[in-house]
This record gives structure tokens, C-alpha cells and sequence, in this order.
């Protein structure tokens, strides 16, 4: 099989488009979450929905948290986008924001017939879906502590021997191996919510991250700041930049390697896992005012 047949790019369009809402509350000095209960599916899941004809997401995600919740509000920062395959077989994609609750007149109705405000930890434990938790964490972490953020620093997948590729190294792609490491990366990345793709120019990078970009409907950025060699203080100022928002980098281990090391020997920031960064591999960076606090390294799958 060619490595090109792994996968087409119209496998990974979404064929449903759907908006929600982290909908918090704050309770002497600390939030609560909402969450609806849907008798049809018989679960607890965040307010969301697929978009009408001609509507933007945010006007969606409005409008899904007042009729499923009767609740009105602001909307006050992008969580991020996640992806999932419906038990129908469909790809959907939900846009999420955090929504601060201003007036609640919940009705049940033919959705929704409960609803609950949860203290996170809770909220954690009830609600049913592994993507919505991840949602509500970061939600958590963005009501809680404004300036935080959150880098999913990627090495790029495995693109074969580069010592017998002929042509120009640029255009080096990831190899029929690389194809499933990619998969595995593309499955673990979809339910966590992502403001950004950002990836350097090198071909075998693009390769990592586009099919996430694809099935989330965002696009890739380009970016010399990661570029093979690029230095601890490049990436470093692309991450400030990035602050608050939650950002999947694709680089090379001989950006990662230092970058990681330059992390290690910060006592401000906390770091935990092995310190390696084979292909294919994650480490996650949170991040405060666009300064990183604490680095966890994540094996691949």
C-alpha cells in the first residue's frame, strides 16, 4: 500500500459542524458548571448543537445554552475545537466557548429534562463523555486562572531514512509507519481542545499535524520558529505569543531536544516524564502569561 492511500484527505472533513458551551457560574468566590441531562441519550454532557443554515458558531453556541438550559450570558474566550466520529459513523466537529451565566430560567423541555451546577471536580465525575471532560478542565483551568494556556509540542512522525531520500530534505515525507503513528496522534489530539495548529515548513511536519488540521477545520500555520535547529528562545517566543490559548506545535528533535533540556534546567518550571521526544511523541507545556510552568511528557500510543 503507498503511503498516500493511508489515508485520503476527504476521510478526515467533517460532515457535521457543531458549536457548545462551558457554562460557568461563580458560587461564593468559586465556579460551578452546567451541565444538561438528554433523555434520548440518557447522559450529562455540555450544551451543544449542530449550526442552522447561514449561522456563525457563536451565535450557535448562544443559542444551544438557552434552549437546552434557559440560560443567558456572555461569551468570554474560545476553549478550542474537538473532533469525534458519531455512533452513526459521522465526523463531527464542535467549536466550544467559556460562557459566564448571567440569568438562568431553565424549562425542560423535549432535549433537555435535568440540569446540574457542578463544583469541577464533580462536574468531572458526571459528565459522561471523554472529550467533554477535556473541555471542562480547560474551562477550569480558564475561569480559574485567566492567563493560563496550553502547548501540545509534537515531533513530527517517522518519514523513513533520510540518508537514502534523493531529493531535497524539505520534501521529505512521513513513511507508510509514519502514516500510523500519525493516526494514533490524530485519534489522542481530537478530543482536546485546540486553538491552533502550527507546524514548520518541512513537508513530514505539515504531514503530522494536517489531517488533525483537516478533520478540526482549521487550517496549519507555517512557521520558521520551528524549523529544523531553530533554538530554545524561537519556540519560546512563539509559545508567548500563543498565551492563553491552547496550541499544537509540530517540530524536530533537533528542536525539541533542546528546547526540552533548556526547560529542565529552569527551576520555575516543573517537568515530569522521561526526558526523550522520539517521533510521534507529545510533550504537553501549561503555560501562565505565556511562560512556561510545568512540562509532562506523553508516550506515543
Amino acid at each position: 500500500m503507498a503511503p498516500s492511500r493511508a489515508r485520503r484527505a476527504s476521510d478526515y472533513q467533517p460532515t457535521i459542524w457543531a458549536a457548545g458551551v462551558a457554562t460557568y457560574r461563580m458560587r461564593k468566590g468559586r465556579p460551578e458548571f452546567l451541565l444538561v441531562h438528554r433523555p434520548r441519550y440518557d447522559d450529562w454532557s455540555l450544551p451543544k448543537g449542530k449550526l442552522d443554515r447561514g449561522e456563525s458558531f457563536i451565535a450557535c453556541a448562544e443559542r444551544e445554552v438557552f434552549e437546552e438550559a434557559g440560560v443567558t450570558g456572555l461569551i468570554e474566550d474560545a476553549i478550542g475545537t474537538v473532533g469525534y466520529i458519531t455512533a452513526a459513523g459521522n465526523a463531527k466537529v464542535v467549536r466550544y466557548w467559556l460562557f459566564h451565566a448571567k440569568e438562568e430560567t431553565f424549562r425542560p423541555n423535549s432535549e433537555v429534562d435535568r440540569i446540574r451546577w457542578l463544583r469541577p471536580a464533580r462536574a468531572l465525575e458526571r459528565v459522561s463523555y471523554t472529550r467533554d471532560a477535556a473541555v471542562l478542565e480547560a474551562a477550569t483551568s480558564m475561569a480559574a486562572d485567566r492567563p493560563a494556556g496550553k502547548v501540545l509540542l509534537v515531533r513530527h512522525v517517522d518519514a523513513g531514512n533520510k540518508k537514502k531520500w534523493k531529493k531535497a530534505d524539505v520534501v521529505r515525507p512521513i513513511s507508510i509507519r509514519g502514516h500510523e503513528q500519525m493516526e494514533a496522534l490524530v485519534t489522542r489530539l481530537l478530543r482536546t481542545p485546540i486553538n491552533r495548529i502550527v507546524s514548520s515548513p518541512m513537508l513530514r511536519c505539515e504531514q503530522t499535524v494536517g489531517p488533525l488540521a483537516q478533520r478540526l477545520g482549521m487550517r496549519v500555520e507555517l512557521s520558521q520558529r520551528l524549523k529544523r535547529g531553530a533554538t530554545p528562545d524561537d519556540v519560546m517566543l512563539l509559545i508567548k505569543r500563543s498565551r492563553r490559548q491552547r496550541i499544537v506545535l509540530c517540530s524536530h528533535g533537533e528542536t525539541i531536544g533542546p528546547l526540552m533540556r533548556h526547560l529542565a534546567g529552569d527551576p520555575r518550571v516543573t517537568v515530569s516524564g522521561a526526558l526523550e521526544w522520539p517521533k510521534g511523541s507529545l510533550w504537553e507545556l501549561n503555560t501562565r502569561n505565556g511562560r512556561v510552568v510545568s512540562a509532562r511528557h506523553i508516550p506515543r500510543a
